[in-house]
This record gives C-alpha cells, structure tokens and sequence, in this order.
C-alpha cells in the first residue's frame, strides 16, 4: 500500500523547531537567534538550507534582521485599542501577551501646572503619583506616570500595583465606574532616565499618550501620561460615517 504521508522540507522542520522554541520562551523576545553556521552544524544541514529556515521566520513575523549583526527574536508589538476603555494589562493579555509591572516611584505629590490641567484641578493639590514600567513578554513598552486625586481615595497606596490592576482598584474598591476617557497622542523622544528605565537609547523615538479617565458623575479619577516605545506600539482606532438622517 502506498505511503501518501507528507515529510516537510528540511528547512521547514527546521523553522518548525525554532518557532517552538520561541513560543515556549526557550528563545526570548529580543534574544538573538543562532547563527546560519550554528544552525547547519547542530542539526547537520547545509548553510542554504539553515539560511531558508531563518528567512522563513522572518516572513511570518517571527524574527527580524539586524545588517551585520544577525537575525533575533522579534520584540512584542502592543496594539493599543482606543475603541474600548480598558487596562494595560488588560490590553496585553487580549493580544496573547504577558504583562508585568515595575513600580518606579509612588507617593503623594502636589500637583503642577501640567498635573492640575489634567486633573482638572488647582495648583498645589493633593494627588498620587505612581510610576511604573509595563512590560510584554518581560520586554519594556511603557513607561507609566499615573495621577489621581487624594481626595477621592483613602490610603491608595496600600495596594500592589506591580501586580494589580489600578482600573480594577479603581472600580471595584473604591467605587468609582469609568464612563469615558479623552486621550491624546503625540510624538516624542525619550530623555535619558526614561531610556535607561526603559533599556532603550537616549532620543529613541516614543509615542507620548496622554488620557484623562472620568467616572460616572463625570469627575476626573485618574490622569495618566505615557511614553511607550515607538517600535513597539501600534495604535488601534475604529472610524465611523456621520450619518444624518
């Protein structure tokens, strides 16, 4: 009886291999890949056919290259949606990506010129300031500077916020329903505290998201300012026509 099963080419086992490897995080977001010469002689194939293996993951996304220096595992790209109003984290696990947080700073400051303004508020106001750097995949996207009013939260900062959600606190704690948020976005480079917090270089470019987060009575309960990587975020929006009947 004839045998119809299907044996991939060489290089497609090979391709095969490698993308568990990287879905099983043997081989991590940013790590480089091995070499066509590591490849060829680890699994006893020719440089062509390790070469294939490699260009194969680059056209589905799994890897890119770097002139000179070698092909590596991709970096997460985070699309953040601006048709729902939802967390960060949130937001990560919807794309099938980790997320984790690193708390920077936290404490209760008095609020600027550029604070107030956001929070809709005086000079000089109590607020919580919480800076974090969010992660996908144990790789930095954002860098976080969240405000809210003291006035409207008893002892805030009791909470974890490395690992809980500042929405959910929000919301489920201290009561207060997010109706609405009004964002803006603009286009910036980071200084280097923010390059070195977010392992990046000095100047890189970054995408500076502004938002401010109402709740049902329409009061200002969380401001944030964001600066998040430019390679690694894609902006997410939906348009609709205005229709008049």
């Amino acid at each position: 009886m004839k045998n119809n099963s299907y044996i991939p080419p060489v290089y497609i086992q090979i391709r095969d291999i490698l993308i568990e490897k990287i879905n099983s995080g043997e081989l991590k977001s940013g790590s480089q890949l091995p070499s066509e010469r590591d490849i060829s002689d680890t699994y006893n194939i020719s440089r062509m056919t390790a070469r294939n293996a490699l260009t194969q993951l680059v056209d589905l996304g799994y890897a890119y290259r770097v002139k000179g220096k070698g092909t590596f595992v991709r970096l997460p790209n985070f699309e953040r949606d601006f048709v729902k109003l939802s967390g960060f984290s949130q937001m990560l696990r919807s794309k099938g990506i980790k997320p984790s947080n690193k708390i920077v700073k936290s404490g209760i400051i008095e609020a600027d010129k550029k604070i107030a303004s956001l929070l809709e508020t005086t000079i000089g106001t109590k607020v919580y300031e919480i800076v974090r750097v969010r992660y996908g995949d144990n790789i930095p996207l954002a860098l976080e500077y969240s405000y809210l009013p003291v006035s409207l939260y008893d002892d805030l900062l009791q909470y974890d916020f490395e690992n809980n959600s500042l929405y959910k606190v929000i919301e489920d704690v201290y009561k207060h329903k997010l109706k609405y948020s009004k964002q803006w976005i603009k286009i910036t480079t980071l200084y280097k505290s923010e390059a070195r917090m977010l392992a990046v270089t000095e100047h890189t470019p970054a995408f500076l998201l502004e938002s401010i987060s109402y709740d049902m009575n329409d009061r200002v309960v969380e401001a944030t300012r964001s600066l998040n990587i430019g390679d690694r975020t894609t902006f997410y929006t939906e348009l609709w026509p205005n229709v008049t009947v």
